[in-house]
């Protein structure tokens, strides 16, 4: 990776996150030099009582200095208090606005990127790398541009006490330039290996804690143990490599910055001895020393922090950069017929066919079945109706309008899907069953839950329509949570219905009497049930059985 090329761009288009809050960085900035700056008086202070004060015994002039150097104090915490209040407000904006656009942009994202990207993995860019780059605009960048100023004003301070003494200062100072050079790419390339591996680890947990049952149920735990252990050391490993080249990185500063006070002591010892400098003198360019090797050992430790958050910022743009869809190009459906029609349509998952150039037409209001073996297509033909995916080759149709002409929001608004692989969210019954419509009413969510069979379980419930169902419907049944989905689909009353091995977890007493629901509220409806039981698909209107991602039967149900 050529992260000398992408470093400034990644800057550059970082940035922008931070234009619209220009003025409170601005007076945030004001403050910060305002601190800056207050730290003159105290050597320059120092200077004048040692050569002029001490000497005259004059606590008159003792007491003033004394008095200004404590307003002094009070004026930089209130400048300092300020300075942090103006960058929190800043940071926040900022963070939250990043945070926004990533959540956004994930939203629109094509659905064969998260087929293709580890939750885990996902979950850590979303997560860590925006927390890291908070860490920098909380701490590390203010620290960089304090560090900058009192540099700045070191260099004007030394110059001012003691211009020889400055200039051998400054000689020393390309040292920690160099030292920085050497050690900036090996740092930017293992911080990047170092968060890319605690991916995986969060992947590998994410993965492992989803799958605690299945892990229980073949007393897979130590398997599931090894595994995550492999990972974790692994990331440990680049870890304490990327800490040893930041501990080499850090010892190297300390030994030049030690190395530079010993000569210039000796150096102003010799200039007091000649008469050139006074005792004052000498110990206020001591104390402005400081505000030269001081902030170059913090700027060099704070180069760890910029090149691991960059890295952060970069790995968040990889995701911004994300092809994502156009939910807004194309036409906008109203008052659809619910025609439907395939025409040579094929597709193929990772080079792997999946549909060979299939056609079929569903009529208006039509009832049809899909059917066919594990791996046939079967829910392909719902993803790509939904643009989930798209064809390889062929058309895909609704009223004679292909899709790909249509608006996404607008096509999916008038498609109501149960998948076979059912989500709830963590909340209500009720606020699972309202997703389906967010402005539906009581009444229409009661009847939604009466064709979904699930009306007899609600009044079991102690808390009924509020009971909190847990983590994607953990503390319900398979049976019940897809019939919440089921209703869900019914609320939403869309003219094309997709039921995708809808009622697989019902027993066929209660699959039967839903599906007899459903056909009664469908007679306006386009209705696809794809599934495995013949028993689901026996009132359809035809069948289209799938072989090998082809179609080799279309009819009525024999």
């Amino acid at each position: 990776m050529k992260f000398e090329n992408t470093t400034f761009k990644t800057i550059r288009r970082f940035l922008r996150f931070l234009r619209p809050y220009w003025y409170k960085g601005l007076f945030a900035f004001l403050f910060m030099l305002l601190s800056v700056c207050l730290q003159l008086p105290m050597p320059f202070l120092t200077k004048f009582l040692i050569d002029n004060v001490i000497g005259t015994k004059s606590f008159r002039l003792l007491n003033i200095i004394g008095f200004v150097l404590i307003g002094v104090l009070f004026l930089q915490a209130f400048s300092i208090f300020i300075q942090r209040y103006l960058l929190s407000t800043f940071r926040g904006k900022v963070v939250f606005d990043l945070r926004m656009a990533l959540f956004n942009h994930t939203e629109r994202l094509r659905v064969s990127f998260f087929h293709n990207t580890e939750t885990g993995y996902l979950m850590s860019r979303l997560n860590d790398d925006v927390n890291s780059i908070q860490g920098l605009l909380a701490d590390t960048i203010v620290s960089f541009i304090q560090n900058i100023l009192t540099f700045i004003v070191g260099i004007c301070a030394t110059l001012y006490l003691h211009p020889k003494l400055a200039i051998i200062s400054f000689l020393i100072l390309p040292f920690y330039a160099l030292s920085i050079w050497v050690f900036n790419k090996r740092i930017r390339r293992m911080s990047y290996e170092v968060r890319e591996s605690f991916a995986k680890v969060n992947k590998d947990l994410q993965e492992l804690l989803s799958g605690i049952m299945v892990i229980k149920a073949f007393t897979g735990e130590r398997y599931g143990s090894l595994r995550f252990i492999r990972s974790l050391k692994e990331g440990i490993r680049k870890s304490v490599r990327f800490d040893i080249l930041g501990t080499i990185f850090s010892i190297t500063s300390i030994i030049i910055s030690s190395a530079g006070p010993i000569v210039l002591i000796w150096y102003g010892c010799s200039e007091i001895m000649r008469g050139r400098l006074s005792v004052g003198g000498l110990i206020a360019f001591n104390s402005f020393l400081r505000y030269l090797f001081g902030p170059t050992q913090a700027l060099m430790d704070i180069n760890l922090s910029i090149q691991s958050s960059l890295v952060s910022v970069r790995r968040i743009f990889e995701i911004l950069d994300k092809e994502v869809e156009e939910k807004d190009k194309g036409i906008e459906l109203k008052d659809i017929k619910g025609e439907i029609e395939f025409k040579d349509v094929s597709f193929s998952y990772n080079d792997k066919p999946v549909l060979r150039n299939i056609s079929f037409k569903v009529e208006p209001c039509e009832k049809i079945g899909i059917v066919g073996e594990t791996g046939v297509g079967k829910s392909t033909i719902a993803s790509l109706l939904l643009r989930f995916y798209e064809p390889l080759r062929g058309r895909i149709m609704i009223d004679g309008i292909d899709i790909r002409e249509i608006k996404i929001g607008s096509l999916r608004g008038n498609i109501g899907y149960v998948s076979q692989d059912i989500f709830l969210f963590s909340d209500t019954i009720r606020e699972n069953i309202r997703f389906g419509r967010r402005d539906a009413g009581d009444e229409e969510i009661e009847e939604a839950v009466r064709i979904a069979g699930l009306d007899r379980l609600i009044k079991r419930l102690p808390k009924g329509y509020d009971t909190e169902i847990g983590e994607r419907g953990v503390r319900l049944s398979g049976g019940e949570r897809q019939r919440i989905a089921l209703a869900r689909a019914i609320l939403k009353d869309p003219k094309i219905l997709i039921l995708d091995e809808a009622t697989s977890n019902l027993d066929r007493k209660t699959e039967g009497m839903i599906l007899r629901r459903m056909k009664e509220i469908s007679n306006d409806k386009t209705l696809i049930i794809i599934a495995h039981r013949l028993s689901t698909i026996r009132d359809v209107d035809r069948v289209i059985r799938l072989e090998k991602g082809r179609i080799v039967y279309s009819g009525k149900n024999k």
